[in-house]
């Protein structure tokens, strides 16, 4: 374990940064509310601290050393640092402040394109958006919230199921110009745009078909998608990340054989953390809009 440095107390710091920004102690005893004495105490106390000189006076004039001006540059941006280091902890406990962690898929296909809604209801929040396929880091990275893909629920964390899948066949309508596949036993003939989780032959397994499967590999389903709208073969996509595209035609649905997914996307944020109300008004908008995309009048099919 690294021992802590010794350092000097803050406030001979802090008043020795305004003398050397004003190399006038007179100057720095008014920013800082304290009287001429009180400044050229901290600053005596700092250099007797560190054992070297810091000012230099010349006739009425203090002049900063070689190492006063050094120590001051350092001083001024740690200071800037921890300033802000306690302005975003301020931020964070009044609720003004949320980070959320998704992964890119999710975020491409679902919700950057909704957040200006919310935005838009939230004007005092400052919002961060982090996309990773990499489980969220709550401490080291800050996060809030995070969203994930997957069967729940997991260690140390509140879980909240928000939204089902189902994961079905989906292609360009210009697939084979046109010549779409029609059943489950025509994909066969076809090439299928595959992902590392094998998601495949989990469909095809279900439905009680053996399938010699053939075609690139991908380990993101967003550029497996993208590859389908190019034509490039048929992808297997999950209802949550389609619909969209679906609505605006860039792909169809060429027969229909859906099967509900083993996962399901998650909201979750460490046990013992208190839902602030940044969270709570995500948590809440999230919520409603994917009970609108569900509602009877949205149509989530071309």
């Amino acid at each position: 374990m690294t021992t802590p440095r010794r350092l000097p107390p803050l406030r001979s710091l802090r008043v020795f940064e305004a003398a050397a920004r004003h190399e006038n102690y007179t100057r720095a005893a008014a920013e800082l509310h304290l009287t001429h004495g009180a400044v050229s105490h901290q600053v005596q106390l700092l250099q007797d601290d560190l054992g070297v000189q810091l000012f230099e006076r010349r006739g009425r004039q203090m002049q900063l050393t070689e190492n006063g001006r050094q120590l001051a540059r350092d001083v001024r941006v740690a200071l800037d640092d921890l300033g802000a280091a306690v302005q975003r902890v301020r931020e964070r406990g009044a609720g003004h402040v949320l980070t959320v962690s998704v992964l890119p898929s999710f975020a491409s296909a679902w919700l950057v394109e909704r957040l200006g809604d919310f935005l838009g209801r939230n004007p005092d929040i400052e919002f961060n958006l982090q996309s990773s396929r990499g489980l969220a880091d709550f401490g080291a990275d800050g996060v809030d919230l995070a969203i994930r893909y997957g069967e729940g629920p997991w260690p140390g964390l509140a879980c909240e199921k928000i939204l089902d899948d189902d994961i079905f066949p989906v292609c360009s309508p210009r697939f084979r110009d046109g010549d779409l596949p029609r059943d489950v036993h025509a994909l066969l003939g076809v090439p299928l745009l595959r992902l590392k989780s094998r998601e495949w032959e989990h469909w095809f397994s279900a439905l009680g078909v053996e399938a010699p499967l053939r075609g690139p590999v991908f380990d993101d389903t967003e550029l497996a998608l993208q590859a389908a709208i190019r034509g490039q073969g048929v992808a297997l996509a999950r209802s949550s990340l389609v619909a969209d595209k679906l609505r605006a035609g860039t792909l169809v649905e060429p027969f229909v054989q859906r099967l509900p997914a083993r996962s399901a996307y998650h909201l979750v944020h460490p046990a013992t953390a208190t839902m602030r109300p940044a969270m709570q008004r995500f948590r809440a908008w999230l919520l409603a809009q994917i009970a609108d995309d569900h509602s009877p009048t949205s149509d989530s099919t071309p």
